[in-house]
Parts: C-alpha cells; structure tokens; sequence
C-alpha cells in the first residue's frame, strides 16, 4: 500500500484494460475468488447479503489490471475486493476525505497494515474538492453510499463543489470508463438537502446532475432495492440497515 497526502499526489499512468462491456466468466471468477478470499475481515462478510459485491463489481465491468478510484471508500470494504480483482498489474486508489476519516480512518489504517497487505492499493487523503489525478488514467470510479455526501455540508469551507468534482471526475477517467454509484433512496422529489439529513439521495438528480457533467447513464440494477424501506427516515433508523439503494452505471462518452 502507498500513500499519498494532498501536497504529495502521483500521477497514476498505467496501462490497463478498458472497463467495458460485462465481465468475461474468466473475470466473473475472479470477482468471486476475491470476495470468497478466506483473507477477508469477518466484519466484512457479514454485510455482503446487503450488499452483494459480486454482482455490484460486475455490474460496474471491473477488470484485472485495470485502475479503480474508490471515493469515499470509508473502510475500504469494496477497496479490498477490488485489489483482489485487479490485481498485480492492476491499481486501487482509496480515497477520503477529513469527515470520512473521522470515522473511518482507524479501520482502514487497520486493514492496509503496514504496507505488506493490499500491495496495488493508493491511498489519498484529501477533499473531493483538491482530488487531482492524471488525465485519462482511471478505468472505474466506484462511489459507494457517498453520493448524498456532496450535500452533507460539515462548515462553508468544505462544501463540495458537486460540478467541479464530477468535472474532475470526467477527466479523470478514460474515454469509455465507468462510474459505479450506489446509494439510499430517497423518497422521489426529495430535494439535494436530505442527504445531510436523512443521509439519503433521489436517484433522479444524481441522473440529471451526471448528464449534465457528461456522462451517459449505461445501466441500472434493482437488486439492492427494497420496497418496504420507509424513505421519510433517517437510514440509521430502517431494521438492520436494510434501505433501498439505487445502483446505476455511467459510461464517460467523451
């Protein structure tokens, strides 16, 4: 594992496979070896039934040896699947930002060690708003529970700027590249502010805000939704975090 501060970024050139099209049953295997990999913390396999990472990975096309920028990976619950499929020849950038790593922060300084584990991973610490990396150098961007967190505003100064990110994103990623998200639904029509509240997301405006950063919606998957979730609450307050979350592909068309 490396790491990167905001003062000391690299710039991520490598070749890898372009995440396009749906996993070969080659790669497919690979997905599941990494998420069956006996390697993996208990804490995590108990939350693959609610989340069904191997479906989401596949969804989102990843590839061995491709790169894969996890945003606001948290932990890095996907962050470690995803190494595993990507592989040696492969990269995984882990990134948070300053409210993440208040709480996430001890755990995934846990879960990477001292280095030896999670070899092809990067980590970043830094606001969304001064993420910088290479033009075109990134296959996927997952986007994990982390989309209503553009408008969970912590103090004026570290408000996410949502068109430039997603700007920064388009640039980011290569011609054809992907950008995976997953996130609690709100109810339809609810507007941008309950995702500092209830800490939830209408699908609709992360559809229009991404078209209009350019992207093209490529695909959405009804495996994570649940019709019995009560959408006018808190996502802490729904039984066993059993919320209904959207997953959507993006494809950079440019």
């Amino acid at each position: 594992m490396k790491y990167l501060t905001a003062k000391t970024l690299l710039a991520i050139s490598l070749l890898s496979l372009s995440a396009i099209g749906h996993a070969n049953p080659s790669t497919q295997q690979v997905i599941k070896s990494a998420v069956e990999n006996p390697d993996r913390p208990d804490a995590d396999r108990v939350k693959d039934a609610k989340r069904q990472p191997e479906q989401i990975i596949n969804f989102f096309n990843v590839q061995p040896g491709t790169t894969v920028l996890d945003v606001l990976a948290g932990s890095g619950y996907y962050s470690e699947i995803l190494s595993r499929v990507v592989g040696e020849q492969g990269k995984v950038i882990i990134h948070n930002d300053k409210h993440f790593l208040k709480y996430y922060g001890e755990s995934l300084s846990k879960r990477l060690g001292d280095g030896d584990r999670l070899a092809n991973t990067v980590r970043m610490d830094v606001s969304l708003n001064n993420l910088e990396l290479e033009e075109n150098s990134v296959d996927t961007i997952f986007l994990i529970l982390g989309y209503h967190d553009f408008f969970y505003v912590m103090s004026e100064a570290e408000k996410i700027n949502v068109t430039k990110v997603l700007a920064k994103f388009r640039q980011f990623l290569k011609p054809g590249g992907i950008i995976g998200i997953v996130d609690h639904e709100a109810m339809a029509g609810a507007p941008s502010s309950v995702g500092g509240t209830l800490h939830r997301i209408d699908p609709a405006i992360v559809k229009s805000q991404m078209a209009d950063a350019g992207f093209t919606l490529d695909g959405e998957l009804s495996i994570l939704q649940n019709n019995t979730d009560d959408k006018s609450k808190k996502i802490w307050d729904i039984p066993g975090g059993m919320t209904s979350r959207f997953v959507l592909r993006f494809k950079n068309t440019k």
